[in-house]
């Protein structure tokens, strides 16, 4: 290899190995979590070490690859820009601030009625009125996606993760069992 073709190889690699080190220095450390495991459950230690076990893996293909791969030639500046009829010709996408606005209320709304609706509900109602907010329209994909995205949020928190959400006051507590049920969680 040549010598500014290694550089700039290593140079791509660089932050990849700095993340890389880092991953693997919390994932030692994430093993004095292991003293505070129950028997028969997986312990803290485990969802920490599984998610930066998967950060170290891309790092170390994202190394590879930037190893590997030639470096992405940059263009000296001004070459390859458009031309002003194919710059005129671009639309710019609209902005909305409304929407971001209403986003970040329904946000806040979704996280402060939690406790009075309950995970299930709050959620497929956060993720309904989002995509409505997102000028979707197609009312069954939204009312399907936003039930099933519940329910898969709420099995893989309480079923895989163990971790506990809330259930809501009555009357919604009882759709929050009745759900908890349906998934055979107890």
């Amino acid at each position: 290899m040549q010598r500014p073709a290694l550089r700039a190889r290593l140079a791509g690699a660089a932050p990849y190995a700095v993340v890389l080190a880092g991953a693997a220095y919390l994932y030692v450390n994430a093993g004095s979590f292991a003293a505070l495991a129950r028997p028969g459950e997986l312990g803290p230690q485990f969802w920490p070490r599984a998610v930066l076990g998967l950060l170290m893996l891309v790092c170390g293909g994202a190394i590879v690859r930037a190893m590997i791969l030639p470096p992405i030639a940059q263009a000296p500046f001004g070459a390859g820009s458009p031309s002003e009829d194919e710059d005129s010709a671009r639309v710019e996408p609209a902005a909305h601030p409304y929407r971001l606005l209403g986003g970040v209320v329904l946000s806040a709304a979704y996280v402060a009625g939690m406790e009075r609706l309950g995970f299930f509900l709050a959620t497929a109602l956060y993720l309904g009125l989002f995509m409505w907010l997102g000028r979707y329209r197609r009312p069954g994909v939204i009312v399907s996606a936003s039930l099933i995205g519940s329910l898969a949020f709420v099995f893989v928190f309480m079923k895989i993760v163990y971790v506990s959400l809330p259930l809501g006051v009555a009357p919604f507590q009882a759709v929050s069992l009745a759900i908890l049920a349906l998934l055979g969680i107890r």
